[in-house]
């Protein structure tokens, strides 16, 4: 039976009673402001927070319960480091400036919503006006992320250079830093595992240690004997390009047996290179999408609010059930999933099972609805 940890009310109750039955009062109540009775007051709350501070080393005695700086303590044990938040980086592109006008390197950038960026390198316009310089954000964490054409304002006026520009094609890149709930997981996973030299969990470990990785998985003998091909999701991290990981697929720096990765790739690549077994030739790749085309008729009801509501289920189904070591999407799994969305239909298609190939991950396709 669990350990009750008495309330504050009944530890007052007790204070009380035990004044009362030791005589002191000669079997007389205590009256409402008495000495006696505000002294037990202050002794109860005085031994609650005891107790509180002993449930507090109690939660803290597991990595299952602990939580901050002790769930960093036992993870460490194990050499698993909470991931620390990331920065986001792109470009921000301005038109309409005097040809050959410069931008130095560290210029402050401002987003629309008041987030500020600083320029990497120095940039000059070219001779039609358009100047892209490449920017990273000030601060960490996930706010830095944006869309392709979110607005940037020189923070300080440049002369030649419009105060308003935008970002051509988005800022990625950055990570909240890691949670408690998403950081003991990967604790609990550590312990639970035995200590290994290259087992297909021991790639997934390390490819997930990696900042910005929040999914991944091992295809042993992907490409031959003593081949191993890692798979990684960055869905923060890489959030505005559907999670998936921004560079070229190939194994890491010091890997000369096959093609050197670039971006995402290379960055788990190069962690991993420093704990896999010498003789193994590693590849990590970017899991391709694979679009699963839904119909659904006699839908009720058929609103565009309901539709968006059906894709948010089906993404909800890929993302927990998906996997790019190959796989089979049963009907019942996308009925389930719709189901939940509150709204009646009949599917029309698929009418049957579907394949998802190695190497790709199942995505919301086009969704076709009838009345």
């Amino acid at each position: 039976m669990p350990y009750q940890q008495p309330t504050l009310s009944d530890l007052k109750s007790q204070a009380l009673n035990d004044i009362v039955s030791s005589n002191i009062t000669k079997g007389l109540s205590l009256l409402p402001r008495s000495v006696l009775r505000t002294l037990a007051w202050c002794f109860s709350n005085l031994t609650w927070g005891n107790y509180d501070y002993l449930a507090y080393c109690y939660r803290q005695a597991v990595p299952f319960t602990a939580t901050d700086e002790n769930l960093d303590g036992w993870g460490a044990m194990r050499d698993i480091l909470r991931k620390d938040a990331t920065t986001a980086s792109g470009q921000v592109q301005f038109t309409g400036c005097t040809p050959d006008v410069p931008l130095p390197s560290g210029t402050v950038i401002m987003r629309a919503d008041g987030v500020d960026y600083a320029t990497t390198a120095d940039a000059t316009a070219d001779a039609s006006g358009t100047l892209t310089v490449p920017v990273t954000c000030q601060s960490t964490g996930a706010t830095g992320n944006c869309d392709a054409g979110v607005a940037f304002s020189l923070l300080t006026s440049v002369s030649g250079i419009p105060a308003q520009g935008s970002t051509p094609a988005g800022m990625t890149g950055s990570a909240d830093q890691e949670t408690d709930s998403e950081y003991r997981t990967r604790v609990l996973t550590a312990y639970a595992s035995r200590a290994g030299g290259g087992r297909q969990s021991d790639y997934v470990e390390w490819a997930e240690d990696v900042a910005g990785v929040t999914r991944a998985w091992c295809n042993p003998l992907a490409f031959g004997p003593g081949t191993v091909t890692v798979y990684v999701m960055l869905d923060d991290a890489q959030e505005e390009n559907g999670g998936y990981p921004q560079g070229t697929d190939g194994c890491a720096t010091n890997e000369t047996r096959y093609t050197v990765a670039t971006g995402d790739q290379l960055a788990v690549a190069n962690a991993i290179w420093t704990e896999q077994p010498v003789t193994a030739l590693v590849a990590v790749c970017a899991p391709k999408p694979f679009p699963v085309d839904v119909i659904v008729a006699n839908l009720s009801p058929n609103t565009a609010t309901q539709i968006a509501a059906m894709k948010t289920a089906l993404s909800d189904l890929y993302f927990r059930s998906g996997t790019p070591l190959g796989m089979t999407l049963e009907q019942s799994d996308i009925e389930s999933a719709l189901i939940s969305t509150g709204a009646s239909f009949t599917i029309a298609s698929p009418s049957g099972p579907v394949s998802i190939p190695v190497g790709s991950l199942p995505s919301v396709g086009n969704l076709v609805a009838t009345s």
